[in-house]
């Protein structure tokens, strides 16, 4: 199993994206495509829940307003399904009320869509090493 907190020392970060925006995913992909390994994009909340069941993705960036019940859904569908998953809510929408939602149903950390990959990059692996050191949440 390779250490999530020190990807220079094995496989890159294996990352899941979901959002209901192809354009969104595409760049979000590209952005990271040299530090992690983009292992599926979803494009609503029942597909980002399936896909992080089947392949526990290190983390995950979670669009706020995704089809089928929305970002704090597949949030919580994903904590249930990969523990282990890191989660990022992502959303052009900065209102305290979704970002508090994101944040209760289980999200580390928000990223405001349109930031750059060297922002993101670094959010990411920030969030990677912040879930590291806190304990295990009830399931």
């Amino acid at each position: 199993m390779h250490d999530r907190s020190s990807p220079e020392g094995g496989s890159p970060p294996r990352v899941l994206i979901a959002d209901d925006d192809p354009d969104v995913r595409a760049v979000l992909s590209a952005q990271l495509a040299p530090d992690f390994d983009v292992i599926g994009t979803a494009t609503d909340t029942d597909e980002a829940i399936a896909l992080a069941a089947e392949h526990q993705a290190d983390i995950a960036i979670v669009d706020v307003q995704m089809p089928g019940g929305g970002g704090v859904r597949a949030t919580a569908g994903i904590r249930g399904a990969a523990p282990a998953t890191t989660i990022v809510a992502l959303s052009a929408d900065e209102s305290e009320r979704i970002v508090l939602e994101m944040l209760k149903a289980g999200a580390v950390t928000y990223i405001r869509k349109g930031v750059g990959a060297e922002e993101l990059t670094a959010l990411l692996r920030e969030s990677l090493r912040a879930q590291a050191h806190l304990p295990a949440r009830d399931a």
